[in-house]
């Protein structure tokens, strides 16, 4: 029996993207199947394949960089890709990106505004070569508005965005969530972008313009929970782990380590209190209602950390999941990689190199689970320029004296 395609296959997607916004997004459509042709600069390719540390035929290092050797990060962000080179600077490469671009369904870029129409590549024409294409833009501030033209990274994106002004503790200074998120989210809402755009084609046959900022993204998720700033008529302060709502909702320390606790309804408190063998705090009126243990926010925590920091780990988690109270272990990166429920669905994988599969190095494999069409199963992030052959020759039809022609002009 033939085994199911996976859900994208034989949609072609052309990406122009470097860094991580981009990749992480093209990154998922491959992983749903998607062809994904990853145009680079010629000699040079994405700029994250020379970041430390390199793996390698030879295995891991951060100095000494050989020739075959690619960043952990551009391997990583770069699976399930074909890599070929093109120089979009120069009037031949143009003229091969729209002949690209006839025979794709979804162009992905994230240079800066404005650049893809210093090409004289942008979505009038390309629509013009190909009305069903896909054209998604992602950047810092977007296509439009006053920041269009300011750089942005991570870290200003989650300044602007609020994230920053939300995180961290009451007396400390604003801080950066740890992922990033500032460049991630936005290559989700990308996905969620073209996903639709492709459903949309099927019944209209016709393509769409999509435009991402990285700040509308990450300002989208930050006012969930900022409304209180209507309601309240405050600023939204970082509360550190803290919930606003509920208490006790943070990190408490054990023996050994720390522990992540929720508790949230009354008949909760109550099994709660019986687990730390607490039931006289059940008479206290302090504690009575859930608005009155946020009023005693600090008296509440006070009575946690009393009972968890003399307690290990385990015997604390062990108190609290009998009676099935929400409860973890806030576990270091080294022991993530060891969780055996990551591992049972998947998600701890080798990071491989195309020539060296067992490069020692770990990453996070698809996390959607599909029964019929598996999408977990990912190649190796590619060479630079490992697919001139097979796209320009195959899918374009250039000819042996064509693509000599074109490496000596180092268009390729």
């Amino acid at each position: 029996m033939e085994a199911l395609k996976k859900h994208l296959e034989g949609v072609r997607v052309i990406d122009l993207t470097a860094y991580l916004a981009g990749p992480f997004l093209s990154m998922h459509l491959a992983a749903l199947g998607a062809e994904v042709i990853k145009i680079e600069r010629p000699g040079i390719g994405d700029p994250t394949r020379i970041s430390a540390p390199f793996a390698g035929p030879g295995g891991i290092g951060f100095e000494g960089r050989r020739p075959e050797d690619i960043s952990l990060i551009h391997l990583k962000r770069n699976r399930g890709k074909k890599s070929i080179t093109l120089d979009l600077k120069s009037k031949r490469g143009v003229e091969i990106f729209r002949r690209l671009v006839a025979k794709g369904d979804v162009v992905v870029e994230n240079f800066a505004p404005g650049t893809i129409e210093s090409f004289g590549l942008d979505y009038p024409v390309l629509k013009g070569i190909n009305p069903r294409i896909i054209f998604c833009s992602i950047a810092g501030y977007g296509q439009s508005g006053p920041y269009r033209n300011r750089p942005a990274f991570d870290l200003t994106i989650q300044a602007t965005s609020g994230m920053m002004a939300v995180t961290g503790y009451p007396d400390g200074p604003p801080l950066r969530c740890g992922p990033w998120v500032g460049d991630q989210v936005p290559a989700l809402y990308g996905l969620v972008g073209i996903l639709a755009a492709l459903a949309s084609r099927e019944r209209t046959g016709q393509g769409e313009r999509i435009d991402i900022s990285m700040q509308d993204c990450c300002f989208s998720l930050v006012m969930d929970e900022s409304l209180d700033i209507f309601v309240s008529r405050e600023v939204p302060t970082r509360l550190g782990n803290r919930n606003a709502r509920v208490t006790p909702w943070s990190v408490f320390p054990t023996k050994d380590g720390n522990i992540a606790l929720c508790v949230f309804a009354n008949e909760q408190w109550r099994v709660f209190l019986e687990a730390i063998e607490r039931e006289d705090c059940l008479k206290d009126p302090r504690f009575k209602n859930p608005e009155d243990r946020v009023d005693h926010m600090e008296e509440v925590e006070a009575l946690v950390t009393e009972w968890s920091q003399n307690r290990s780990t385990e015997e604390a988690l062990g108190a609290l999941r009998k009676r099935k109270i929400p409860c973890e272990p806030v576990l270091e990166v080294k022991d993530v990689l060891e969780d055996p429920q990551l591992k049972a669905r998947g998600m701890i994988q080798d990071l491989e190199h195309p020539l060296n599969p067992k490069t020692g190095a770990k990453t996070a494999g698809f996390p959607i689970r599909f029964l019929a069409r598996p999408a977990q199963d990912i190649a190796p992030a590619p060479l630079l320029g490992h697919n001139n052959e097979e796209v320009y020759r195959g899918l374009l039809g250039l000819s042996t004296e064509e693509m000599e022609e074109l490496r000596k002009e180092k268009v390729i």
